[in-house]
């Protein structure tokens, strides 16, 4: 009996020894899996820390990206502000320009006109002037001439004085 008990207890053994074996191979077999939950559960986490830090990355971007995309609205608008200023500047200047153009022209004329006007009058001076000189010399000869005229006048009425005088003397019979 001690021969059936220990081939009795040898059989337990051995069935016991296979149960632990099916046991330890279902153990391996669940810590496999486990471990390969675990690295794709790893894998998974340092996928998405990767993609964290990669979204932070973009978002930074944009954000510089939308910075210097305001800072070049803002570059646009003052450059078409000042483009727009310009070009308003330069029709004012046109403008300017066009009204000086014909001002200029009217001036010119009115200087050229102005010019034959003085000619004329220059020509007119000329002439009264040549005429006044004549009359001058008219009336210096005239003023002579009536200056001897006045002359002649008291020469003649001092003879004619002395000459009815003398006809006096001689009417009233007296001796020269």
């Amino acid at each position: 009996m001690t021969d059936q008990v220990s081939i009795r207890l040898a059989h337990i053994q051995q069935e016991l020894g296979a149960i632990v074996d099916e046991r330890i191979q279902a153990l391996e077999s669940v810590l496999q899996n486990a471990e390969k939950m675990t690295r794709r559960l790893l894998k998974a986490e340092m996928e998405l820390e990767h993609l964290n830090t990669n979204e932070s990355d973009l978002k930074l971007q944009a954000q510089t990206l939308e910075t210097q995309v305001e800072t070049a609205r803002a570059r646009m608008e003052q450059t078409q502000t000042s483009y727009e200023s310009l070009v308003s500047e330069r029709d004012q200047l046109r403008t300017r320009q066009e009204k000086l153009t014909a001002e200029s022209s009217t001036l010119r004329d009115e200087l050229d006109e102005l010019r034959t006007k003085v000619g004329a009058v220059e020509d007119e001076a000329n002439s009264l002037r040549a005429e006044n000189t004549g009359l001058r010399t008219k009336a210096k000869a005239l003023q002579e001439n009536v200056t001897r005229m006045r002359q002649l006048r008291d020469e003649l009425m001092s003879s004619i004085s002395g000459l009815t005088q003398q006809m006096s003397g001689l009417a009233g019979g007296e001796p020269e």
